[in-house]
């Protein structure tokens, strides 16, 4: 991993460090003392709030006027009577806005010396400019040593547990980080290096999440204490996760917590630690909806347990909180004095101290609640914990059935975490790097929306071809040299992250006449692992298959899951049907609605209602169509049924993709409606709609979709689309499914849905190899 950390430093020990930081640091001349105050402390007080409300006034403008603005305030309140001690909020505050002032002037510098070069100078010329860059570049640097001045102080002058320490370390490290970037810093000064400041940073627990995983990056994993420091942060993830907020304020607090988990998932690989990597990896998947589902500990624990969960819901607010500035969490809110700045101060920490053993034994309660209610239902969901899954206990028995793929970017690599059976540790293979990704990926998604484009067909068809060599070797290296697909590929699993949630990769495909072979010959690099070798080269008969097969869909049959630990609870599930000998007629549900929706007609699903009606006996069939395909009539129906095939329209809210839905009589069935009703009795599920499959791009970890949606509510096979597909392409592929699925009787075997759809897919692309988009979108969620 691209982690590039600080070199580690000889000479004195941290301990020695900081007590140079804390007690003999001389008193800077920036600070005033007793006898130099000029001003009140009211006055100072006011000129506090006045470079506050300066400072809040540049973040929104970037006027550089106001900061220059922010800064003289925030001097003239040093300035005050506050005895020999300045107060914090104002040291803190000058600091940062001084730090943002050179990060402004360096910028306006380096495009101003940019201009310079454009014009050849020569002679006296050129050395009256150097000597006037010199000049200038000395000013530049002025601010940044003011701001390490007052940094120093900051940290020196708050407790080591209190939010104002942990603010001032921020602050510290930041300019550090700029002084070493402007060439600035010397390792001879009196005091901590840059990664003794990340360090301590990111063991405080009263700093941000955020904060301490950026600075443990900073950090050679070589450094004394980096495994304790990341231990500790990994040990407050389940609160962060689990109370991460209501669904009206969801999309914030999870994209910052899916940002530190990448964050702490490199970290672990750069630790060589590939399991705790997986364990974060599934931890980050899924997070609302376990909490809104109820697979998770808070919706279980306000259950049963309604006050215990409010005093986790108190003592969570008060540990997250970082009593600075309401808006700005790097500046200190001023108070008038510096005795109220530390009584405030000391309140906060003494209230986090409390809140502290309060949360711990809450916990400690709410656990006993769940062993006791997991020991009472046995619904085949897991036992909710505040944990951060188990590799072996939770993850490792999703590969009972066939390997799990995780695909990761991060860092322009794509990595594959690989669940496989007979391994006791993921194998985290290297697939490519990729610097357009952004750009690539940007291009796909505003072509699949845009039906009616030329180049819709053309863009996806770039796509799969790109990212098909990342993985074409993958089949081999899962089920070794001489696996032969025939006519039956083996199975796997695909969970990927981020953007690569919007691509079938199940589909990746070379569409060249002439494809190129020479890599094929190109090693394939295990990068962390139990047993890991540095490199995987294909065997000659492996080669001979490659060349034989231009698209996944040759090689393995896939499915797709949101996360991990979803594939055991649904398996555990059809298990407890299984043991209870719940082997019936199948009754289905039908639901078409584009009479009265006032979009295009679809005669082509027309086609296969009807075929549907043949199949299934009437009086194990339920109709709803028009005025009977209401939400309220459907969810009803879930009780009744076990396979349901809806026929209709879909649309996608691109702000809320809560509200994306599919297109009833009355209104819209929504990923939210679905998600309040329990699907526990279906088995089989097909949503013949466009891209009721395809993920929110703001927050693709979540796979906020309809497919999900039931899924996760108890359906363990999902039949759904990545992409607006055509209604002639999936009335075919629909009719080859339902024609071997549903049997003579009239029953459904879900088991089968997985081959089925492998096979009427293929059927498509045979018939239509150029067109991506005619086979590519459908794929299975599920078992």
């Amino acid at each position: 991993m691209a982690y590039v950390s600080y070199s580690r430093q000889d000479g004195p020990s941290e301990a020695d460090q900081w007590a140079d930081l804390n007690w003999r640091i001389p008193r800077p001349e920036i600070l005033p003392s007793a006898q130099d105050a000029k001003v009140s402390a009211g006055a100072a007080w006011r000129a506090a709030r006045a470079g506050m409300d300066a400072y809040r006034a540049y973040t929104e403008s970037g006027d550089a006027a106001r900061l220059d603005a922010a800064i003289e305030a925030f001097k003239r309140a040093l300035a005050g009577r506050a005895g020999d001690t300045p107060q914090f909020s104002h040291v803190n505050n000058l600091a940062n806005a001084l730090v943002d002032r050179f990060e402004m002037r360096r910028e306006a510098l380096i495009v101003e010396h940019q201009s310079d070069r454009a014009e050849p100078q020569h002679g006296d010329d050129m050395r009256a400019a150097l000597k006037d860059h010199a000049a200038r570049i000395g000013a530049r640097r002025k601010d940044l040593d003011e701001a390490l001045v007052c940094a120093q102080w900051a940290v020196a002058a708050r407790p080591d547990d209190s939010p104002d320490a942990a603010r001032g370390l921020t602050t510290l490290s930041r300019v550090q980080r700029q002084r070493k970037a402007s060439g600035m810093f010397q390792y001879s000064w009196r005091g901590p290096q840059p990664q003794s400041v990340d360090l301590r940073l990111a063991l405080m627990p009263s700093a941000p999440l955020a904060d301490r995983v950026a600075a443990l990056r900073r950090v050679s994993s070589s450094k004394p204490g980096f495994r304790t420091a990341f231990e500790t942060i990994v040990k407050i993830l389940p609160r962060t996760l689990a109370w991460i907020g209501p669904r009206g304020n969801w999309r914030q607090p999870a994209r910052e917590t899916a940002d530190a988990l990448d964050d702490l998932i490199g970290l672990a690989l750069y630790d060589d630690n590939p399991a705790r990597a997986m364990e974060l990896f599934e931890a980050g998947r899924g997070v609302l909806w376990d909490r809104i589902v109820g697979h998770s500990a808070p919706t279980a624990v306000r259950a049963k347990a309604a006050a215990v969960a409010r005093r986790m819901d108190r003592a969570a607010d008060c540990l997250d909180e970082h009593g600075g500035a309401a808006d700005l969490r790097h500046m200190a809110e001023p108070h008038r004095r510096e005795s109220r700045e530390r009584r405030a101060d000391a309140r906060l920490r003494r209230r986090r101290a409390r809140q502290q053993k309060i949360w711990d034994a809450m916990s400690s309660r709410a656990h006993a609640v769940l062993r006791a209610e997991a020991k009472r239902h046995d619904t085949g969901k897991p036992e909710a914990t505040f944990l951060v899954p188990d590799y072996t206990r939770d993850i490792l028995p999703a590969a009972a059935e066939g390997p799990v793929v995780c695909v990761w970017r991060r860092d322009y690599k794509t990595l594959a975490f690989v669940v496989q059976e007979g391994h006791d540790a993921p194998r985290v293979l290297e697939l490519g790097h990729s610097w357009r990704f952004d750009k690539d990926m940007e291009e796909y998604l505003l072509a699949i929306d845009d039906v009616s484009s030329e180049t819709r067909e053309q863009t996806v068809r770039k796509t799969l071809e790109q990212f098909y060599p990342m993985f074409r070797k993958l089949p081999w290296y899962l089920f070794g040299q001489d696996y032969d697909p025939g006519d039956d590929p083996r199975r796997i699993w695909w969970c990927p992250s981020g953007l690569l949630a919007t691509l079938p990769l199940h589909a990746l495909a070379s569409f060249a006449q002439n494809a190129d072979d020479s890599d094929h010959r190109e090693p394939v690099k295990e990068v962390r692992g139990a047993g890991a070798r540095d490199r995987w080269l294909p065997g000659e008969s492996a080669r001979r298959r490659m060349a034989t097969s231009t698209c996944l869909l040759d090689v393995m049959t896939s499915s797709y899951t949101p996360t991990v630990r979803s594939l055991v609870w649904a398996r555990e599930t059809r298990d407890a049907k299984a043991r209870a000998n719940e082997s019936h007629q199948t009754n289905m549900l039908l639901v078409t609605s584009d009479q009265d929706s006032g979009l295009e007609s679809l005669p082509g699903s027309a086609g296969v209602c009807k075929q549907i009606q043949k199949l299934v006996p009437p009086n194990h069939l339920t109709l709803l169509t028009e005025e009977q395909a209401s939400v309220r009539q459907i969810l009803r129906a879930f009780d009744h049924h076990e396979a349901v095939h809806f026929d209709c329209h879909s649309y996608r809210d691109p702000r809320n993709p809560w509200r994306s839905g599919l297109v009833l009589h009355d209104r819209p069935l929504t990923v939210e409606d679905l998600v309040d009703r329990s699907a526990d009795r279906l088995d089989f599920a097909y949503l013949a709609a466009c891209a009721t499959a395809l993920t929110d791009e703001q927050l693709p970890d979540e796979m906020i979709t309809l497919a999900a949606a039931l899924h996760y509510t108890g359906c363990p096979n999902v039949i759904g689309t990545l992409t607006p597909s055509t209604d002639r392409s999936t009335a075919r592929v629909t009719r080859n499914l339902y024609s071997g699925l549903i049997s003579a009787d009239g029953r459904i075997d879900p088991e089968e849905c997985v081959r089925l759809l492998h096979a009427a897919v293929s059927a498509e692309r045979t018939r239509l190899p150029d067109h991506p988009t005619a086979w590519s979108p459908f794929i299975h969620i599920g078992i």
